[in-house]
């Protein structure tokens, strides 16, 4: 007796699963490089970016603070080297052994990083410059989420373990 064509397709085409938080965690990871990328690009060229210049929201002053350099690189070029390395990350973690086995928690640890840097710099936007970037607020949004998908990936993905 013949196969369907259901069981045909599926002998063909196994199904497979999505996994929606890393999908997720891509998307936002591509948006954090627009955005770090847009703030690199003004903090290397020297050139502004465009603000709503709006009561405490003041991206000059953010941007021309000594806050806005460590170490003598662009905080901005850090978060961009960042974001480029979770989606390297997230994307190879399918394609490479070693990914597979250690992306969840190499996604969790660099977005804690990114989180608690990103942290202390809006506590110094808040206390010290009282002043706002929205483009700094929107990574840091941005990598909160990454972070929050990261917990949760990596909760799943250990949930077996304990049973």
């Amino acid at each position: 007796m013949g196969r369907t064509r259901t069981q045909k397709m599926e002998a063909v085409a196994p199904a497979v699963a999505l996994d929606w938080p890393r999908l997720i965690s891509i998307v936002l990871a591509m948006l954090g490089i627009l955005v770090a990328g847009y703030l690199a690009w003004a903090e290397v060229t020297g050139g502004e970016t465009a603000c709503l210049e709006t009561g405490p929201i003041n991206c000059e002053t953010v941007q021309d603070s000594a806050y806005s350099v460590t170490f003598g690189i662009p905080v901005a070029v850090l978060g961009l080297v960042g974001f480029i390395g979770m989606l390297a990350i997230l994307l190879l973690e399918d394609q490479i052994p070693f990914f597979a086995t250690y992306g969840r928690t190499l996604i969790l640890a660099a977005s804690l990083f990114g989180f608690a840097f990103q942290f202390y710099l809006t506590i110094i936007e808040a206390t010290v410059l009282e002043a706002w970037c929205q483009w700094c607020v929107a990574s840091f949004i941005i990598v909160t989420l990454i972070f929050a998908i990261a917990v949760y990936r990596l909760y799943k993905f250990l949930q077996p373990l304990r049973v």
